[in-house]
C-alpha cells in the first residue's frame, strides 16, 4: 500500500497529517520529494538543456542520425 500526502518539513521534522490512518508505531518508510516553485522547476530545465553542448562525442552521433534520415526513404506501398 503506499499512501502520498503533501506535507511540510517543521523544525526538521515530517508531520503527518491524522488522515494517513496508520497507527503509531507502524514502520515506514519515507522518500523525500521536495515540491519546487515554477521559478525552481525553470531553473532546473535551464541546467539540463544543452547539457551536450560542450560534448564533442554527441557530434557523430548525430551525424549518424543524419545520414541514415536521409537514407531511408520509408517502405514501399502496394497500390493494387
Amino acid at each position: 500500500m503506499t499512501i502520498t500526502v503533501k506535507t511540510k518539513i517543521e523544525g526538521g521534522s515530517i508531520r503527518l497529517p491524522k488522515k494517513v490512518g496508520l497507527p503509531d508505531g507502524t514502520p515506514v518508510l519515507v522518500k523525500i520529494e521536495p515540491i519546487l516553485e515554477r521559478k525552481e522547476k525553470l531553473k532546473v530545465i535551464s541546467e539540463l538543456s544543452g547539457g551536450w553542448s560542450d560534448d564533442p562525442t554527441i557530434i557523430p552521433i548525430f551525424e549518424e542520425i543524419d545520414r541514415e534520415r536521409h537514407n531511408y526513404f520509408g517502405r514501399e506501398v502496394y497500390f493494387g
